[in-house]
């Protein structure tokens, strides 16, 4: 029986998704439970697979960041594709998408040479038979 996501465990995801450091005492307060409660909330989401980890927002101005869609050879594995494109530097999430191209990374590197040298790398991958890139100018959210 699969178990159903309430609308406090919503209102939890939502927080989380904007603070995930926040303290359990605050974080119940805000969605009307005790800390205990909440800390329940939270390791029940944990147990389940829906939060799958908490991870940190880094300041992107220093970055160039791109988003890189990638269109593999026909009778590539996607299974394999993906297992290579985590091996690549400077790869920060990897989707499997529909349409023309069959995947969207999202690349990080330091400066725009570095961030050209990694573009080039995921060309040179056995797999990959186009790629189309477009810098991230702003990030709104």
């Amino acid at each position: 029986m699969a178990w159903k996501i309430d609308e406090i465990d919503k209102k939890i995801l939502q927080i989380l998704r904007e603070n995930a450091d926040i303290p359990n005492q605050k974080l119940g307060k805000k969605v009307g439970l005790s800390e205990p409660a909440a800390r329940r909330r939270v390791s029940n989401l944990v147990a389940r697979g829906i939060i799958r980890r908490f991870t940190i927002e880094v300041d992107e101005k220093d970055t160039v960041n791109a988003l890189v869609f990638l269109s593999t050879s026909p009778h590539a594995s996607s299974e394999k594709v993906a297992k290579a494109l985590e091996k690549e530097e400077g790869v920060m999430g990897i989707w499997e998408v529909s349409g023309e191209m069959d995947f969207a990374i999202l690349l990080s590197a330091a400066d725009m040479e570095s961030l050209n040298r990694r573009v080039d790398e995921l060309r040179a991958l056995e797999e990959i038979r186009k790629t189309k890139t477009s810098i991230i100018m702003k990030k709104w959210k």
